[in-house]
């Protein structure tokens, strides 16, 4: 992928591109030491591996130096999109509450980009036409146009469009259980 690419109904925009990001996965969450990962980070704090260029120096080796973890992390595109579609342009590692706020909506859209998998996902059901109409409503939702603000995005989530998304998912059971 190239340049900035909006969230959209097509399941392949919920793909991480690294290389169009800013590193969100590596400064944002925290992680402790354990099987996964191979030291402790604070949240907000930028993994020690993290180049200037925003991309993991040891990117290739990962498994093998202890962080398999984020070997198997994929943030489904809400990197790239926080930095280039919410943020763009923006100085947020030096600045703690650009930083703070970077980070928040970036945990945000990690969400409905999950949730719009797993509705993306769902489509491979026996659905209803009452079912596959209310998972096409909840992904208009997730994925809107025009495309997400960080304004928008605390809007959604305090109006509770990720409790939603799990209602509607849960209405699904009875499909996946004639599948």
């Amino acid at each position: 992928m190239t340049g900035p690419v909006p969230l959209a109904q097509d399941p392949s925009t919920l793909v991480a591109d690294c290389a169009t990001c800013m590193g969100l996965c590596c400064v944002s969450p925290g992680f402790d030491a354990g099987d996964d990962f191979a030291f402790d980070k604070r949240a907000l704090a930028p993994c020690r591996h993290l180049g200037r260029d925003n991309l993991c120096r040891i990117h290739e080796t990962l498994t093998d130096q202890g962080f398999p973890g984020c070997a198997k992390f994929d943030c489904k595109g809400a990197g790239q999109y926080v930095t280039q579609q919410i943020f763009p342009r923006k100085r947020w590692r030096k600045d703690r509450e650009t930083l703070e706020a970077v980070s928040e909506a970036y945990r945000r859209m990690r969400a409905i980009c999950d949730m719009a998998e797993l509705l993306h996902l769902a489509a491979r059901l026996p659905l209803s036409v009452s079912q596959e109409a209310a998972r096409q409503a909840m992904l208009d939702r997730l994925l809107p146009e025009p495309t997400w603000t960080d304004e928008t995005l605390a809007q959604a989530e305090e109006a509770g469009i990720l409790s939603d998304a799990r209602a509607v998912l849960t209405s699904f059971r009875d499909a996946a259980m004639r599948r």
